[in-house]
């Protein structure tokens, strides 16, 4: 079974170590996320091997620099698909990457939230 879309241990962590400069790379990953998963989706839709590796890839380490290690496997997984020259991603795979994302921004958003209360 995979690990949930989102480290508590390593977010907590890394939101220590940043200090404010935190908030800012949650930002950056709220308004990047959404747009990496539709370059997924776009580039499954369209067959562009090339363009899901590189998306995927984006999205991968994103999701690291922040503790989302369950979604950066999700991805991870669809990135190999681009690396070997296919599009061909099952519609579980995903929509667990889709859940996995919509769990990660939904975190991101309540601790933006609780940092500007």
């Amino acid at each position: 079974m995979s690990q949930s879309a989102m480290d508590a241990g390593a977010f907590a962590e890394m939101k220590e170590l940043m200090g404010d400069a935190f908030n800012e790379v949650i930002s950056m990953c709220l308004k990047s996320l959404p747009e990496q998963l539709a370059h997924v989706e776009t580039a499954i839709k369209t067959q562009d091997a090339d363009a899901l590796f590189n998306v995927a890839h984006k999205m991968k380490s994103s999701c690291g620099s922040i503790g989302a290690f369950g979604l950066a496997e999700k991805i991870e997984a669809i990135e190999l698909i681009g690396r070997d020259g296919s599009t061909n991603v099952s519609d579980q795979a995903y929509n667990e990457l889709h859940d996995a994302a919509t769990q990660v921004i939904s975190i991101l958003t309540a601790e933006l939230g609780a940092e500007g209360a």
